[in-house]
Parts: structure tokens; sequence; C-alpha cells
């Protein structure tokens, strides 16, 4: 079993994605959504994996924003904008966060 790889993920094929990834201890949550259009989607929220570097999680001095974090080629694409915040927040916090983004008209 590859405990890096999530086979339930879908497949994402929207010109612009908003991705979120937020983390706790022994917990994290993966969502996204259409950046032009509609809400997010939880692909993931549960116990982190055990593996080494997630569990416990591993901080690194940096933060490297578009090759997904671990610099592996399981994604590709361009990389627009970004943000880093502290805390947990909550769902609806995104959701609003993700109707500014689609209010913004990506196009």
């Amino acid at each position: 079993m590859n405990q890096k790889y999530n086979a339930n993920d879908p497949t994402i094929s929207h010109r612009y994605l908003t991705a979120v990834i937020k983390g706790e201890p022994n917990h994290w949550a993966i969502r996204g959504g259409n950046a032009q259009s509609g809400g997010l989607s939880t692909f993931y929220n549960g116990a982190r994996p055990d593996v080494p570097g997630y569990n416990p999680m591993k901080k690194e001095g940096a933060i490297i924003l578009g090759i997904g974090g671990d610099n592996s080629h399981g994604a590709a694409g361009t990389f627009y904008e970004g943000v880093m915040t502290s805390g947990y927040p909550s769902d609806a916090t995104e959701n609003a966060v993700q109707a500014d983004i689609v209010a913004a008209g990506y196009r």
C-alpha cells in the first residue's frame, strides 16, 4: 500500500483551480474546486498518513508552492497565486474565500 497516494482523489481538469490544504496535529484536510464557478469539495479529511514527514508533521524552512510541496512529478501546471495562513480555518471561511475567488472572474 502506498500511503502517499490516495486513489480516491478525483482527477481535476479545471482551467483554474482553487486548492486548500489545512493541517493540525494528526489531522489534515484537502479541499478544492473550480476557481471560475461553484464551491469547494472535500477530497480528504482525516488522520495524517503514518509516513515519516507526514506524521508527525515535518516542518521545513520554507513552503514550496506549485509542486505539491514534496517536489514530486505528481502534478503539472502553472502556479499563479498563493497564500499561507496560521491556524485551522473552518470550511465556512474557506467557502467564503472561494466565493470571492469566483467573483474575481478568472478568465
